[in-house]
């Protein structure tokens, strides 16, 4: 099997664009439409097959209301379940409906399919029936089931297809262009992960020493060429991280930087087990004491940096709260609350992804007291962008619920991004859909009522209200 960069296109996705990005890059591009015969699915799972073996294949879709109907009819089970498996196996983007990906259809009466949605789809591509006639097109296929059932099967595919794949939601012809092409170009370029950090955000200037560190750790101890950029806007700084050759993973880096985050604590807190690690490359006997001398004198003096600006932090937010309270002298339980409120001076993930959440803590102090102590700390802690409820509370599901570190920085990124009134609208579509993505993968964990509020908010930012 050859390696020739090729691109696998399920369904007609936009007007250009994609088509495009594709020709630029120099990918071969194969057009099927899913909303076809078992024997046309089949024919995708011979191309994805055949292009098992090469590292430069790639897949875009568009699963449309009727596809999906359509994929959990019995014929097409065993055929929809290995595409499914192969699909997940290769860098792929998959977009579906944005009401579709919560699990509602054309038919619901509270589901309004938008105009622009026709710039891309037909109309045949959703049922806008009565409730009835879908019972009628599940007796056309012969299924022996009622609608309820069926109706489940379809949720539960799109589900599995939420925790399987990479999806996000459209709702006009911009939204599958523009991400689209920046799925093609990032992974044309390398990209592993971008990373969003606020000015006078907690170790923002440290996040630059490290992520160096980890740069020059992957280059030396994983023979991974990593290469770092930094764009600047008025409110903070995009970080990306990209591979030069293109050949390690989302998974691979997550799990690479873990590493170096506990080989650089071992570093300043013991050293001699960060020796045996060392111990274990293939590098040469005096390249590896001179690696160790070096990894401990850096660690030391970040760990000196780190614990320094987080003193720091703690006497600007005890003045803040003096102002804030009226009170010269802070009592001993805020004081003590403010302290475990802000993240210990280590090489955790909280450096360099993330916001810093205040940590949840049990204590008999006046609850409106605490939460003007929250939002000074959680401000002070996140720099020039202050966080309202639902912004904290999507934040803090970012954190619990992300997969990777990759995953994390992005959706952190995204909100970021969708939150500054300085990012383009563009930039905040893109935004919008990836955390409306996230949601939609987590829905089941949030609860309706939950779900609904965040879905509005961000739906608004991205409207700039």
């Amino acid at each position: 099997m050859s390696d020739n960069k090729t691109a696998l296109l399920l369904d007609t996705l936009d007007r250009g664009t994609i088509q495009t990005a594709l020709q630029t890059n120099n990918y071969y591009r194969i057009l099927k439409y899913p909303n076809s015969s078992v024997k046309n699915w089949e024919s995708i799972f011979d191309i994805l097959e055949s292009e098992e073996d090469n590292e430069n294949f790639i897949v875009l879709g568009k699963l449309t209301e009727h596809t999906l109907f359509r994929m959990c009819l019995p014929e097409y089970e065993d055929v929809v379940n290995r595409i499914i498996k192969k699909i997940s196996e290769k860098k792929h983007l998959i977009f579906i409906y944005k009401d579709n990906l919560m699990g509602e259809f054309s038919f619901f009466k509270n589901v309004e399919i938008k105009q622009s949605v026709y710039e891309i789809d037909e109309r045949k591509d959703y049922f806008n029936y009565p409730e009835n006639e879908i019972t009628a097109w599940i007796d056309f296929h012969n299924v022996k089931c009622s609608e309820e059932e069926y109706l489940q099967k379809v949720q539960n595919l799109i589900l599995r297809l939420n925790q399987e794949l990479k999806t996000l939601p459209y709702e006009k012809l911009i939204d599958i262009e523009i991400s689209g092409q920046n799925f093609i170009e990032n992974v044309a370029d390398g990209l592993l992960f971008r990373i969003y950090i606020p000015n006078e955000r907690i170790w923002s200037n440290e996040f630059d020493k490290f992520i160096t560190l980890f740069r020059d750790y992957a280059s030396t101890i994983s023979k991974e060429e990593l290469k770092i950029t930094q764009n600047r806007t008025d409110v903070g700084v995009i970080c990306s991280l990209y591979s030069v050759n293109k050949d390690i993973s989302e998974e691979e880096i997550s799990s690479l930087y873990k590493e170096f985050s506990s080989f650089m604590d071992l570093c300043s807190n013991n050293p001699s087990e960060a020796e045996k690690i060392i111990d274990k490359t293939d590098l040469r006997e005096p390249e590896k004491r001179n690696i160790l001398r070096k990894y401990i004198r850096e660690s030391k003096r970040l760990l000196l940096d780190i614990s320094q600006e987080r003193e720091s932090k703690l006497l600007t937010i005890k003045h803040s709260l003096q102002n804030e309270l009226q009170e010269s002298d802070l009592s001993k339980e805020i004081l003590d609350y403010v302290d475990q409120s802000i993240p210990a001076s280590n090489f955790s993930d909280k450096i360099a992804f993330g916001t810093q959440n205040v940590q949840n803590q049990t204590i008999n102090i006046n609850p409106q007291i605490i939460s003007q102590v929250d939002g000074v700390v959680c401000n002070e802690l996140n720099g020039n962008i202050h966080f309202n409820a639902q912004e904290k509370e999507l934040s803090k599901l970012i954190e619990k619920f992300s997969e990777n570190i990759s995953e994390a920085s992005e959706l952190q990124s995204s909100l970021y991004e969708l939150i500054d009134k300085a990012t383009p609208k563009e930039k905040k579509r893109s935004s919008w859909q990836k955390l409306y993505g996230f949601l939609s993968k987590i829905a089941p964990k949030v609860g309706e009522t939950g779900l609904n509020i965040l879905l509005h908010f961000i739906e608004q930012k991205m409207k700039g209200e």
